[in-house]
């Protein structure tokens, strides 16, 4: 019998899609890769958004955070004996001013505004005094003669160690309310659920909406690079966490934060609220030319712990 002759194999050619899946070196996919074309949409799409909200944010720091000298007023000047506050931040102190008028009285911790420092207030500090109403109020980390750096994250936390510091010095006060002007309502506004003591109620003064809003107002940035910054301090979102009793006072005539940046807050926030409406103000008025038209809400809020009525719109 013929033995079966033997088949020869003859290798087939690969085909060009086929030598394309076959790859021995597994880098050369990497190395085929359009990496010029990747990295220049990272650098735009995620490197520069950041580093420019970074900068930005920045910005709003420099420019929006502004310290003024500790001018030589006090209340004494106004007749009225007061005493100086040093609050404990680690390696630095903040400076204060404190007015007692007893034991028992209410106090009034207030948190300032920007461009201002403790000696701004002497002359509120003296009203509220005369009205049976003890008050407190200190300088941020780097504004006046505070030491430290004048960031914002470190504001926020000069807000939970001063009103801690204030608790301390007025421990039997009948009621503590927390004030803040300007500047102070977003850091006060963010940093209220944390607040131990909490105060009994709370009092927001020529306030904002929210950072953003508040840089576009002061001119720090166009309106077009707001979406840039971070959506920090916005008090419309974070009153919704506050419970404590909320009065808002703003002038209808302020030059620089419209009516209804404060009046967004207002309808957020919870009840027991009330809203009043002052007339011939400018925004820095309350402590350039303070008077019981401008803080007789207040006072009548802090002595009797009852919310005035809301003044009806225009």
């Amino acid at each position: 019998m013929a033995r079966p002759s033997k088949r020869t194999l003859i290798p087939i050619p690969e085909s060009p899609q086929t030598a394309r899946v076959r790859v021995r070196d597994p880098l050369a996919v990497l190395r085929r890769l359009p990496w010029r074309r990747i990295l220049i949409a990272l650098l735009i799409f995620v490197v520069l958004p950041i580093s420019a909200r970074r900068l930005a944010f920045r910005m709003v720091e420099l420019n929006g955070l502004i310290s003024r000298p500790v001018g030589p007023e006090t209340p004494l000047t106004y007749d009225v004996p007061f005493s100086r506050v040093e609050v404990p931040r680690g390696p630095w102190r903040l400076d204060g001013v404190m007015t007692k008028v007893s034991d028992r009285a209410p106090v009034v911790v207030i948190f300032h505004g920007t461009a201002e420092s403790v000696s701004y207030w002497a002359d509120v500090q003296a009203l509220f005094y005369k009205a049976g109403i003890s008050t407190y109020v200190f300088d941020y980390s780097g504004f006046g003669n505070s030491g430290g750096e004048r960031r914002a994250t470190v504001i926020a936390e000069d807000v939970a160690q001063a009103w801690r510091d204030a608790a301390i010095r007025f421990p039997f006060a009948e009621r503590r309310i927390a004030l803040a002007y300007s500047l102070g309502s977003g850091f006060l506004v963010k940093e209220l659920p944390d607040l131990l003591p909490e105060p009994q109620g709370i009092a927001l003064v020529a306030s904002y909406s929210s950072a953003r809003e508040a840089a576009v107002a002061f001119g720090t940035i166009p309106q077009w690079a707001a979406p840039l910054l971070p959506d920090l301090w916005n008090s419309v979102d974070n009153i919704a966490a506050v419970r404590a009793p909320l009065l808002m006072v703003h002038s209808e005539t302020d030059e620089l934060f419209p009516l209804a940046m404060p009046q967004r807050i207002f309808t957020a926030a919870n009840e027991p609220k009330a809203f009043v409406r002052v007339r011939g103000y400018k925004h820095a008025d309350g402590h350039l030319r303070p008077d019981s038209i401008y803080w007789g809400g207040v006072m009548q809020f802090a002595r009797i712990g009852a919310l005035p009525p809301s003044t009806p719109a225009r």
